[in-house]
């Protein structure tokens, strides 16, 4: 690894003078650091060269000359991942037909009446079916919400212009479309120059007559370029199959998330961050698997008559409980109840198992469920050896049901696990109280 001054060109065989500047200092002093942490077998090579001139200023700016390792049998291999390098070639149309599609999707959501990307991907001599519903059958008629199902004439009779006009025409109700989506969900090539894809899409926004319109559909397209290299594709054939138009005229849910939770500091630092974000920062070394969303549960802990929170995380995070205040706020009482354990959760469950009035939980754990006793005040105590299996379950534990399944008073539970191996028995438990 090289250092030279910004204003002098690199030589890779020149040796030039540095200074006992503070940041020379502190450059040789990494050097030296690292090479002791190196064999000397593996030291046949130079760590860093420090080129900073014939000027011996402190100020001087340094450019980092990185010698990169020697090349990785894998190297040649990661190539071939790119799309199109292998015989399934049709990855790399599908890559090509989606950028068109994504296009779309941003000229949309900058404006339901922006129509550049459409024109330029629609050839001269296209053909396209009518968008105007042949049939739309009443789902659901209400006052909040109004479903139907359209159907659209087979056969392609539209040209390009006449096309594009109705297409407007077809979205002409959206004053803003907040979600624009168009997915590839079957490409055939009958030639390198020729394909047929089927695209869902699905398009959500607002209008003057509405609150919320959501449409679900599917489309056959047909899409040509003039020569078999890479692209582009243009849309030659456009035929729609079937849509589901949905359409509230108000608000039917809002999300008072932040309202409600905002004022604790583990909705910010914990649950705001989603899946993506913890398999990011956590190390796989550490053996944490973290494969979505693991739940939450909701019961009375002290009989208020309002419910409480409890929310699953992943293994690592402790789970947390919050109490409902009654005015649509929770406050965070995990530190104090008991029950914020770090285990990888699969679910958990409140349910009164001693009959004694209060909602005792039940934290089913990927390696085994534990049962916590409300105590009251918002306080959990665990007890030991809560549940006997009559021969121990083999897999992870993925879920769990309670009823009182022979009727006697007293809740039954009913636990899910994951076999590692085919063949599996049902889990026998017995519950211990005492």
């Amino acid at each position: 690894m090289v250092l030279s001054r910004a204003s002098k060109k690199y030589y890779p065989s020149s040796h030039c003078p540095v200074d006992a500047s503070r940041r020379n200092f502190l450059i040789r002093c990494c050097q030296g650091a690292f090479a002791t942490l190196v064999p000397g077998r593996s030291l046949n090579f130079p760590l860093f060269h420090l080129d900073s001139g014939s000027e011996h200023s402190p100020n001087c700016k340094f450019h980092l000359h990185p010698h990169y390792r020697a090349q990785n049998p894998l190297d040649a291999t990661l190539l071939k991942v790119q799309a199109g390098s292998d015989e399934f070639v049709t990855e790399k149309y599908h890559d090509q037909i989606a950028a068109t599609l994504a296009a779309w999707s941003s000229s949309l959501l900058q404006s339901p009446h922006d129509f550049q990307a459409f024109e330029k991907a629609v050839a001269s001599d296209f053909s396209g079916s009518s968008l105007r519903p042949l049939e739309s059958g009443l789902v659901r008629s209400g006052p909040a919400l109004e479903v139907h199902r359209n159907k659209f004439t087979e056969g392609s009779a539209l040209a390009r212009d006449p096309f594009l006009q109705e297409l407007r025409s077809a979205l002409s109700s959206f004053s803003k479309i907040v979600t624009a989506e168009f997915q590839v969900i079957s490409i055939d090539a009958n030639s390198p120059s020729r394909l047929r894809t089927r695209v869902r899409y699905e398009l959500v926004g607002s209008g003057q007559d509405f609150y919320r319109e959501q449409r679900v559909g599917h489309w056959d397209m047909e899409w040509e370029t003039a020569s078999s290299e890479a692209g582009p594709f243009l849309l030659r054939k456009w035929q729609a199959l079937d849509e589901t138009q949905s359409r509230s005229f108000a608000p039917i849910f809002s999300d008072i998330t932040r309202h409600a939770l905002g004022n604790n500091s583990s909705y910010a630092s914990q649950l705001l961050h989603g899946a993506d974000y913890w398999r990011t920062v956590l190390d796989g070394a550490c053996g944490i698997d973290i494969y979505g969303h693991n739940g939450v549960s909701v019961g009375d802990i002290d009989d208020d008559g309002f419910d409480d929170l409890y929310v699953c995380q992943p293994a690592g995070l402790p789970n947390r409980l919050y109490q409902n205040r009654g005015d649509g706020t929770f406050q965070d009482i995990t530190e104090g109840s008991g029950v914020g354990i770090l285990e990888n959760t699969a679910c958990a469950l409140f349910a009164d198992i001693n009959n004694d009035g209060r909602q005792e939980l039940i934290v089913v754990r990927t390696n085994g469920p534990l049962l916590f006793l409300n105590e009251g005040g918002g306080k959990f105590r665990q007890k030991p050896n809560a549940f006997k299996f009559a021969k121990p379950p083999q897999g992870t534990f993925t879920g769990a049901a309670i009823a009182d399944y022979d009727r006697d008073g007293w809740l039954d539970i009913l636990f899910l696990p994951l076999p590692l191996l085919s063949g599996h028995e049902p889990v026998q438990v017995s519950l211990s109280l005492l």
